[in-house]
């Protein structure tokens, strides 16, 4: 008789987890859904293009053969302008440029040719820049999205800078070089 009330105790906690985990298991399973069936999502972003406008970096020392260390010593910065601009500012300006990357194609006779990318925005979209190098020379910039989501950039006059030999940051400025960041010795 106590084998039997053992096996029904048994039988009973097993039958009350397996309810447990039945009732919990559907919210588990509805996580995605809101009460109507229905998914639900995070808002989604528009999408938006890129465009590349060709650029150039004179004076690349002939030590310098990587595109990637050549593009290194250009800086471009790029400033969104009204979209009625016909003309960029007549000095840099100090706030709200973006860095703009170059990639780098070829060196040819100290001469690196690439490409610089830029944001395009959305879809029938017309977009001004003015992009200045590091001497603080610039043009202007006007990149038109089709419906299709195709972007084009033109540039008013040729981008070109002149390079400079890329330094690292000052003491206290930035990433120390490896091997220097506050380890006295070999971890353990």
């Amino acid at each position: 008789m106590k084998k039997h009330i053992k096996r029904t105790a048994i039988i009973a906690a097993s039958a009350a987890t397996v309810f447990s985990l039945a009732v919990a298991t559907p919210s588990f399973a509805h996580a995605g859904k809101s009460q109507t069936g229905t998914s639900t999502s995070k808002p989604v972003k528009a999408p938006h293009a890129h465009a590349t406008l060709a650029a150039t970096v004179t004076a690349v020392p002939t030590t310098v053969t990587d595109l990637k260390a050549a593009s290194h010593g250009a800086k471009f910065v790029a400033y969104k302008l009204a979209a009625d601009a016909t003309a960029i500012p007549a000095t840099q300006p100090t706030t709200g440029g973006h860095p703009v990357r170059l990639i780098g194609t070829a060196i040819t006779g100290g001469v690196l040719t690439g490409n610089l990318n830029i944001d395009a925005g959305a879809a029938s979209t017309t977009t001004k820049y003015a992009i200045y190098n590091a001497a603080g020379v610039g043009t202007l910039v006007t990149v038109v999205v089709d419906a299709a989501g195709a972007a084009t950039a033109t540039s008013a006059t040729a981008i070109s800078a002149a390079y400079v030999a890329p330094t690292g940051p000052a003491l206290g400025e930035g990433k120390a070089p490896k091997g220097e960041r506050g380890h006295k010795g070999k971890r353990h």
